[in-house]
């Protein structure tokens, strides 16, 4: 009994390292597309920056065409208020002038604010470029790592599944029925050691009657603590590194 309780604290051993890497190799597929994703992003960024610099550009374009229609009739008009013959028709004139001069003026504020706008965007994509250029590299390498872990992985739980099955291929089929059913409601650990300092449970840190670590240390049946249910194992392990450093 003592070497079955024994196998099957090292094939727990074995069974929760498959268990991390299962749970690594779920994570590894979220994990490059994230760093996929981040690149695709970033690209879209640049791809808006770049639409917001054609707009700017063009719609300067416009407002430069107008500037210059709206001063060629100011100059028309300039030259047709020198030509006026009575104060009513100076006075019309003049109001006319002076909303060309307010519609060149705010066109010139406008074309102001997107040539401001311009000087931002210019310097906001190129630095979104470099940052581009530096995230293809460092992510499209970290993808290339963790496609190699992936692909370890495959072979490192085939290898410890066949050492776990190696282990457990002499328990007793009750013994391991129960382990596993423990394995599965109990986070992976079905055997907790006991704690041959404190006398406890390894598995919920219970204190455990001298009666019982008496019997677990017999290793002659199944014992279960009675506070989380898994099965109480002796390491001899752990004993005989505490003899050799004593």
């Amino acid at each position: 009994m003592k070497t079955n309780l024994l196998k099957l604290l090292y094939a727990q051993e074995i069974d929760l390292e498959i268990d991390r890497l299962l749970k690594s190799k779920k994570e590894y597929p979220g994990q490059m597309e994230n760093l996929k994703n981040e690149i695709i992003e970033l690209d879209k960024t640049i791809k808006g920056i770049e639409n917001s610099i054609t707009e700017n550009k063009k719609n300067r374009m416009m407002i430069e065409e107008e500037i210059v229609a709206e001063r060629e009739i100011l100059a028309k008009k300039e030259k047709r208020l020198i030509e006026t013959k009575t104060n009513k028709e100076y006075n019309a004139v003049q109001h006319e002038i002076e909303g060309a001069r307010e519609r060149i003026d705010n066109l010139e504020t406008e074309d102001l604010e997107l040539m401001t706008e311009l000087d931002n965007l210019e310097p906001e994509k190129e630095e979104l470029r470099k940052k581009y250029e530096t995230t293809i590299k460092e992510n499209n390498s970290r993808i290339k790592e963790i496609k190699k872990k992936f692909d370890s992985n495959e072979s490192d739980i085939a290898g410890l599944e066949k050492k776990s099955e190696e282990i457990i291929k002499d328990v007793d089929k009750r013994e391991l029925s129960v382990y596993t059913r423990l394995r599965k409601g109990k986070n992976g650990i079905a055997v907790a050691t006991v704690d041959q300092k404190k006398f406890s449970c390894r598995g919920c840190f219970k204190q455990l009657p001298p009666q019982k670590v008496l019997e677990v240390r017999r290793s002659q049946k199944m014992i279960f603590c009675e506070s989380c249910g898994r099965v109480l194992v002796w390491d001899s392990r752990e004993e005989k590194e505490g003899r050799d450093k004593g």
